[in-house]
């Protein structure tokens, strides 16, 4: 088994997808409308296997919304190039948590979405 798509709840899935695809650097792997009431629009980091769906909240998730791991982080990025990663955060005025700062398992940061969740991008050290 493994995991291929999970789901993040956005106020709009237009912005959404700007944001991951700009801020992030992630691809757009779908976008459509499936039905009068459901456009489906997923993201992927570039290479991965897992895919996201960016999805608007049903009735009553609304409060969920942003923090969807609590004050944890939601999702561990491993990423080849930190530093242009930053580059394009700062470019894009994706809020930085806490970092860049160098971990024994190498250099990482810790950012917001834009609806709150926090994600860490980390570049790992070479084995």
């Amino acid at each position: 088994m493994q995991v291929n798509r999970l789901t993040i709840l956005v106020t709009d899935q237009d912005a959404a997808r700007t944001f991951f695809v700009t801020a992030f650097g992630w691809d757009c792997v779908e976008d459509h409308q499936a039905s009068p009431n459901k456009r489906i629009v997923r993201v992927a980091p570039k290479g991965g296997d897992v895919s996201f769906n960016l999805a608007t909240p049903k009735p009553g998730d609304e409060s969920i919304m942003g923090r969807q791991a609590g004050q944890r982080v939601l999702g561990f990025i491993d990423t080849d190039d930190l530093t242009a990663d930053l580059a394009r955060f700062h470019e894009h005025g994706v809020t930085l948590v806490d970092g860049p700062r160098d971990e024994s398992f190498g250099r990482c940061v810790l950012v917001r979405d834009l609806v709150g969740n926090v994600w860490e991008f980390v570049e790992r050290q070479p084995e």
